[in-house]
């Protein structure tokens, strides 16, 4: 019969009751001893998932080594009390349900020492159960002594679990700003700030990769973080040396602390909690920045063209090097269509603007914009 729940306390207990059979009354001249009027040698176990099976009962004479029974039985389908009012009334409790073993023998009158071994279905020793004793237990002529041994059980082993149940939100981007403007020129450094919280108050990690573009003239630098309040700045700087259309992406990771360090969330918990945006840079010629007069055969600084400030050892590309010029060491008549070079098709007009400026490069001039 499978056992079902267990204590985990180790102990054997003698208990002793009263039961004549087959005689009205007690031999007057048997041994003053509790014991001299019980009978019926019971084991028993409380149930828990344990490895027994049944017990070893083993009786030696009082002051003797040698077993006088050594005799295994297993336990019964039956369950202790099982409404018997002897055993209701005490050690049991009434509703309760032990399993059991039994082993009825005839002994000789005399003083005996008794022991239960609950065993496994291999006959060994149960690892859970322990045995149990009883000494100077005495049989008397005529009387059937009965015994009760508890076998004390391992219970099972039990701990608690206090789960807590916690929303995490990752980060949120709240602006994006660019210094000094989306649209920039070859060699000119742009700025690029990201401000970031997270609803919860963690800590973030910002992440800038270029995703798309020709070669930068640096590697991205990330400045130090600025905080105000449960928000986060932190910028990039880029300098692009082409003029294309670059693509920047910036990763905000949401943080967790663990042994002392920052840890990204999503490494602890494996599900991403991050904030994610790809934004553009735009890079042109500085030929841009500069407009052709026709009229007097000159380049004057555009109109509204801030002043670029270029990225330290940072050279743009010229559009002569790109396009003819009459610069004195390009051969007009071999690098140009049709042997002439023709400004207006690489700087824009500077038509009907002249009265702005007052100041006018040479295009033959060593000492002018190149």
């Amino acid at each position: 019969m499978k056992n079902q729940w267990g204590v985990a306390v180790v102990a054997a207990v003698v208990l002793l009751g009263l039961m004549g059979c087959g005689q009205d009354g007690v031999d007057e001249e048997g041994p003053d001893h509790e014991t001299e009027q019980t009978g019926l040698a019971l084991g028993i176990n409380y149930h828990g998932e344990s490895d027994v099976i049944g017990f070893h009962f083993q009786i030696k004479e009082c002051g003797d080594s040698r077993l006088v029974f050594d005799e295994r039985r297993n336990l019964e389908d039956l369950e202790m009390p099982a409404g018997i009012p002897e055993f209701s009334k005490g050690p049991f409790a009434e509703g309760s349900s032990h399993q059991f073993a039994d082993f009825f023998t005839v002994l000789s009158a005399g003083c005996y020492d008794v022991e239960i071994v609950p065993v496994t279905s291999s006959g060994a020793p149960s690892s859970q159960c322990q045995p149990a004793t009883a000494t100077e237990v005495f049989v008397v002529d005529g009387l059937t002594t009965e015994i009760l041994l508890l076998s004390q059980c391992e219970g099972l082993n039990v701990g608690a679990s206090d789960i807590i149940g916690s929303l995490n939100n990752p980060p949120v981007i709240e602006s994006v700003e660019y210094d000094p403007s989306k649209f920039v020129h070859e060699c000119e450094a742009v700025n690029v700030c990201v401000t970031a919280y997270d609803p919860d108050g963690d800590p973030m990690e910002f992440v800038f990769e270029k995703s798309e573009g020709k070669q930068l003239r640096f590697d991205l630098e990330v400045s130090e973080s600025e905080v105000q309040g449960n928000r986060v700045t932190k910028c990039m700087r880029a300098v692009p040396i082409w003029y294309d259309s670059y693509e920047f992406q910036v990763t905000v990771y949401d943080q967790a602390w663990e042994k002392g360090k920052k840890v990204r969330i999503e490494d602890y918990i494996e599900q991403k909690s991050r904030a994610q945006l790809t934004f553009p840079v735009h890079s042109n010629w500085d030929h841009e920045l500069e407009c052709y007069d026709r009229k007097n055969n000159s380049f004057h600084p555009a109109i509204g063209v801030r002043e670029v400030e270029r990225a330290e050892g940072c050279r743009p590309l010229w559009p002569h090097e790109f396009f003819c010029s009459e610069f004195y060491w390009d051969e007009t008549d071999r690098t140009c269509p049709d042997g002439e070079f023709k400004p207006e098709t690489v700087y824009p007009t500077c038509e009907g603007k002249e009265h702005l400026y007052d100041m006018t490069v040479d295009l033959g001039s060593e000492s002018g914009r190149y």
